[in-house]
C-alpha cells in the first residue's frame, strides 16, 4: 500500500494558500499531493484558526479544559454547526476527536480535562491491600485516574490495569508476585535480621533465576524491596555489599588474622569451607556455580561471618 507522502510545513502552506486564493479546488489539491480531501480541509481549518504558524511542526500540545470540551460538545448538539465548523472554532484540530467527546457524553460519560497525569509515571512500592484500596477510591470517584495517580503516586497506565484486573477478577486479581510482600515476614509486620550469609544465599539464587525477585521473596520469608537491595548491592560491591551498613566496607576481616587461617591450597580450602560453622547448605555450591574458586570462598566465608 503506498505510503502518504509527508509535505514540509511551507508546502501545506503554499498548497492552503491556492486553495483559498482560487487557483485550485480541495479535491484538486489532495489529488496533486497524493493526500486525503479530508487532510486537506484539516489543513485548511488549522491555517483559518492559527494562521501559517499553526501548520509547522509543535513543539508542545494544546490540551483542552474540561469546560472548553463541554463547550464544543454542546454547540455542536445544539446545531450550531458541523463537526467541522465547531473544531475551527473552538480550537480542535481533529474532527475526530470531537466525535468521541460528542459519544462520550451522549453515552452519560464525563468529560475532564488534561492535567499531564496520563504520563505520570509513579515510584510508590505498594501491595495488594494498597492497590485495594487506592482501586475502590477511584471507582467512587468515577474513574479518575489522573486524580488517584498523584495522590498516591502510581503509575498512571499500571492504575487503569488495576482497575480493570479488579472489574475481572475483584480484590484476588491483584495481587502480583512480583511486585509484592504479600506472605512475607515484614508484610506481617514481624522484623527479621538476615544474616549476610543467608543475604548472599538469596542473591545468587535470584540471579540464577534471571532477577525473579517476587518468588525469592515467597521462597525465603522476606519482602521484595529487600531482595532488590541486596542484589543491587552485590552487583555493584560483591559480597562486602552484604552487610547491615549502607555501602561495602572497607575490611570486614582483619588481613593479618586471615593470613593466619587462609586455607594453602584448593583442597585444603575445600575442607576448611567444610568445617566452617553456620554457612547455610547451598551457598558453596551456589558460589561455586558463579564461578568463585574454593580459596575464594574461604575468603567469602571469613569476611561475611564477621559482618
Amino acid at each position: 500500500m503506498p505510503q502518504t507522502p509527508k509535505l514540509s510545513p511551507q508546502q501545506k502552506v503554499a498548497l492552503v494558500e491556492k486553495i483559498i486564493s482560487g487557483e485550485t479546488s480541495r479535491q484538486a489539491a489532495a489529488k496533486s499531493v497524493g493526500v486525503s480531501v479530508t487532510a486537506v480541509r484539516q489543513w485548511l481549518r488549522i491555517y483559518e484558526a492559527e494562521g501559517p504558524d499553526g501548520l509547522a511542526p509543535r513543539t508542545t500540545s494544546r490540551h483542552l479544559t474540561a469546560e472548553e470540551k463541554q463547550a464544543a460538545v454542546a454547540a455542536y448538539l445544539a446545531g450550531e454547526g458541523s463537526l467541522f465548523d465547531i473544531c475551527k472554532k473552538y480550537g480542535i484540530r481533529s474532527t475526530q476527536n470531537l466525535q468521541k467527546m460528542v459519544e462520550t457524553v451522549q453515552a452519560g460519560g464525563t468529560l475532564r480535562g488534561y492535567h499531564g497525569a496520563s504520563r505520570h509515571k509513579g515510584t510508590a512500592y505498594t501491595t495488594a491491600a494498597d492497590r485495594e484500596k487506592i482501586v475502590r477510591e477511584c471507582l467512587q470517584n468515577g474513574c479518575d485516574y489522573g486524580v488517584a495517580a498523584l495522590k498516591y503516586n502510581v503509575d498512571y497506565k499500571a492504575l487503569v490495569r488495576w482497575v480493570g484486573q479488579y472489574r475481572a477478577g475483584g480484590a484476588a486479581a491483584l495481587h502480583d508476585a512480583r511486585h509484592s510482600s504479600e506472605g512475607t515476614s515484614r508484610a506481617k509486620g514481624r522484623e527479621r535480621t538476615v544474616p549476610p550469609m543467608q543475604r548472599l544465599v538469596i542473591v545468587l539464587d535470584c540471579l540464577e533465576n534471571e532477577k525473579n525477585y517476587g518468588a525469592m521473596a515467597q521462597k525465603y520469608a522476606v519482602a521484595y524491596h529487600q531482595v532488590y537491595r541486596w542484589v543491587q548491592r552485590y552487583l555493584r560491591d560483591g559480597w562486602r555489599g552484604m552487610n547491615d551498613k549502607r555501602g561495602p566496607t572497607d575490611d570486614p576481616g582483619p588481613e593479618r588474622e586471615w593470613a593466619r587461617v587462609a586455607p594453602a591450597n584448593e583442597d585444603a580450602a575445600e575442607k576448611w569451607v567444610a568445617r566452617c560453622a553456620g554457612v547455610p547448605d547451598a551457598l558453596p555450591a551456589l558460589l561455586r556455580r558463579a564461578g568463585c574458586s574454593w580459596c575464594v570462598i574461604a575468603k567469602i566465608l571469613f569476611d561475611l561471618a564477621r559482618m
